[in-house]
């Protein structure tokens, strides 16, 4: 397989973009994950484990809406004008919201509402784990099918044109 180097206005993320977007996404997973674990399956009372590991998924969650936030400029517009993976696009950024604004709640919001709004952000944690890799998935399968059909990898938004 050939590496293709993205266009200025590709859709394709740079090099760098795509391994902070995988590699903060991965983290806040697997924390994520690894306290569900010791917290609720487990139960071995391992607090000063569980604490980390919160405080390592909080970190990696506000550096993952960083990362997702520079998507918005460049990648989430164009593929949007170029009509690309727009479903499972849109299932990855809402899901990426859900999952901030229920953070946000468990860390902010009322002790009524923290059973409930935790068991949400488990569900869609769960959700975002198979819906990032779909997304990512979708895409590289599209990809594949317009390499044959196309000189460029993926469609590419020409700058607009002043004249005069």
């Amino acid at each position: 397989m050939t590496k293709t180097k993205p266009h200025v206005f590709s859709v394709r993320l740079p090099a760098f973009q795509r391994w902070a977007t995988y590699g903060t996404l991965a983290i806040v997973a697997a924390s994520g994950v690894a306290w569900l674990t010791l917290h609720d399956w487990l139960q071995w009372g391992w607090f000063a484990a569980e604490h980390r590991l919160l405080v390592v998924h909080g970190v990696a969650a506000a550096l993952s809406l960083i990362v997702i936030g520079g998507l918005l400029p460049l990648h989430i517009r164009l593929a949007w004008r170029t009509r690309r993976n727009r479903m499972s696009g849109v299932g990855a950024l809402a899901v990426m919201g859900l999952l901030g604004l229920s953070g946000l709640l468990l860390y902010y919001g009322d002790e009524e509402w923290r059973d409930m709004v935790r068991w949400l952000h488990i569900g869609v944690g769960g959700l975002g784990i198979a819906a990032i890799p779909f997304h990512v998935w979708v895409g590289k399968r599209r990809m594949v099918q317009h390499r044959g059909a196309n000189t460029h990898p993926v469609p590419v938004v020409r700058p607009i044109q002043r004249t005069g």
